[in-house]
C-alpha cells in the first residue's frame, strides 16, 4: 500500500509540475524540449492513475 500511495503522490505531482511547465514555456523554447516536457508529464499521469487504480481494487 506504501508503495502505491508514494507512486500515486510522485506521478501525479510530476504531471502537475511538467504539465505547467509545458503550458507556461515562453514560445521561442525549442519543441523537443517542450515535447520532453509534455511526455514526462503524461507519463506522470500514467502512474498516477495506475497506482489509482490499484489503490482502489485493493491489489497494494
Amino acid at each position: 500500500m506504501k508503495t502505491c500511495a508514494t507512486v500515486f503522490t510522485i506521478g501525479w505531482g510530476a504531471a502537475l509540475a511538467f504539465g505547467w511547465i509545458a503550458l507556461a514555456a515562453p514560445p521561442e523554447e525549442p519543441t523537443t524540449l517542450q515535447t520532453l516536457n509534455i511526455v514526462l508529464a503524461a507519463l506522470g499521469a500514467g502512474a498516477g492513475l495506475w497506482a489509482w487504480v490499484r489503490i482502489r481494487r485493493g491489489d497494494c
